[in-house]
C-alpha cells in the first residue's frame, strides 16, 4: 500500500504526532503480513484493513521517536492498541489519513493520551444525532459558542473520543459520552467535566482537549499527564 509519513508538533502542546497519508486502492493482502496480529483482520473489509495498517505504521513510527524500534502495537481484549511496557499512545484515522502519538509513562503522573480525527458533521446530520453526543445543557453551550452548531458538535464528539482513549487504560472498561460534559469551548481548547467517577478519576474532575482544524476536518488531543 502506498503511504507517506510526516510528523509535526500538535499546536499549543509540543506533542509529536505522526501522520500517514495512504491510498487504500493500492492495498494488497500481503501488506498485512508485517503485522504480528494480521490473522485477526482476516475477515475485515479492505477499507478496514488499509486503515488499520496505516494506523499501525503511524504508531510504530511514533514509538521510534521514543527509541522503541520495530514494535507494532497489537490488539487488546477490547480492541484497544497494546503498547510496549513503559509507553502509551493513541491512534486515529479518517478517510485516507491516520495519526498516532505516544508518551512515556512517568513515575509521578498518571499518563494517558487520546487523539481523534473526524470529518465535520453535516448540519442536517448534526441536528439528528446530537442527542447521542451531548445533553441539553451542552447543546445550549454549543449554540452560544462562536462556532456553527454542527462544527461545535464535531468538536464535542472529537473531544469525548479523545478522552475515552486517554482514560481507557486507567478505567479498563467502556463508558459512553454521558460520562463527561463539555463545560467550555474557546479558540484552542474544550474543557470536559466528569459527570460520574471513573476508575481513579472522580466526578467533577476536568480535562483539557486541544483542538485544531486540519484541511476541513477536526483533530483533538488530550494528554492526561499535562492536566
Amino acid at each position: 500500500m502506498k503511504t507517506q509519513l510526516t510528523n509535526f508538533s500538535f499546536p499549543h502542546t509540543g506533542q509529536r504526532i505522526v501522520r500517514v497519508d495512504f491510498d487504500a486502492t493500492t492495498f494488497q493482502p500481503d501488506d498485512l503480513l508485517c503485522l504480528p496480529h494480521h490473522p485477526r483482520l482476516s475477515n475485515a473489509v479492505v477499507k478496514r484493513k488499509a486503515e488499520h495498517l496505516a494506523g499501525r505504521i503511524a504508531a510504530s513510527e511514533a514509538l521510534r521517536f521514543h527509541g522503541v524500534n520495530d514494535y507494532v502495537p497489537g490488539i487488546g481484549l477490547h480492541r484497544e492498541p497494546c503498547w510496549p511496557p513503559g509507553f502509551t499512545g493513541s491512534i486515529t484515522h479518517s478517510g485516507n489519513v491516520a495519526f498516532a502519538t505516544v508518551v512515556a509513562d512517568s513515575a509521578d503522573m498518571r499518563e494517558g493520551i487520546g487523539i481523534d480525527y473526524e470529518e465535520i458533521i453535516a448540519p442536517h446530520i448534526a441536528e439528528e444525532i446530537d442527542g447521542g453526543i451531548i445533553d441539553c445543557a451542552e447543546k445550549e453551550l454549543l449554540r452560544q459558542s462562536p462556532y456553527p452548531f454542527h462544527y461545535a458538535l464535531t468538536m464535542a464528539f472529537c473531544a469525548k473520543e479523545s478522552l475515552f482513549k486517554a482514560m481507557f487504560r486507567h478505567v479498563g472498561r467502556y463508558f459512553d459520552f454521558s460520562y463527561a460534559s463539555i463545560s467550555k469551548i474557546d479558540d484552542t481548547r474544550l474543557i470536559l467535566t466528569l459527570n460520574h467517577s471513573l476508575g481513579p478519576y472522580k466526578k467533577g474532575n476536568t480535562f483539557i482537549a486541544i483542538w485544531n482544524n486540519d484541511a476541513g476536518k477536526l483533530i483533538t488531543l488530550i494528554q492526561l499527564g499535562r492536566q
